[in-house]
């Protein structure tokens, strides 16, 4: 026997390798020495989705040692239970309140950046309906410079551009 021989032989004799995994032949559809009637029902295979409900007969699958074939509808049962769980009541309570938190500190953000940014509200509190009455005036003034500011281009002999005549 050559050396890489008995250097493989050597090894595999200190370390026994596990047998592959082969199945039981009273499993095994094609096994000659069971019945037919024997051999199906020695192959039912539950899927997931049935273990935790009466048993469907079209949720039962046929298996064999090549290759499994699933069953379309058991498939698209076990997908639906893989998604997301149902939130529960105090679940969706909790989202709610969140979300609507999130809303208000949002306008109330809002709320804050005008008050830096039109003038006369600086240091105030907060009133929503005094921001918002101060900001449309502010606004207000503002469109009205601007328009006497295009006119007095026009009357020196200017000619604004369009995209400012906006």
């Amino acid at each position: 026997m050559p050396s890489a021989l008995r250097a493989q032989a050597s090894s595999s004799s200190s370390s026994p390798s596990p047998a592959p995994y082969s199945p039981p032949t009273s499993m095994s559809p094609s096994n000659p020495s069971l019945s037919p009637s024997v051999r199906s029902s020695s192959t039912v295979v539950q899927t997931s989705a049935t273990r935790s409900r009466k048993q469907d007969p079209s949720s039962v699958s046929m298996t064999s040692s090549a290759s499994p074939q699933p069953n379309p509808r058991a498939s698209s049962r076990t997908t639906t239970e893989k998604e997301k769980p149902r939130l529960t009541e105090q679940e969706k309570k909790n989202n709610h309140i969140a979300s609507e938190q999130k809303r208000r500190a949002a306008i109330r953000e809002g709320f804050d950046r005008l008050t830096e940014l039109v003038p006369g509200l600086e240091g105030q509190g907060r009133s929503e309906g005094v921001v918002l009455r101060k900001t449309v005036d502010f606004m207000q003034l503002k469109l009205k410079e601007r328009r006497e500011l295009m006119e007095e281009i026009e009357k020196r002999g200017g000619s604004p551009e369009d995209s400012l005549r906006r």
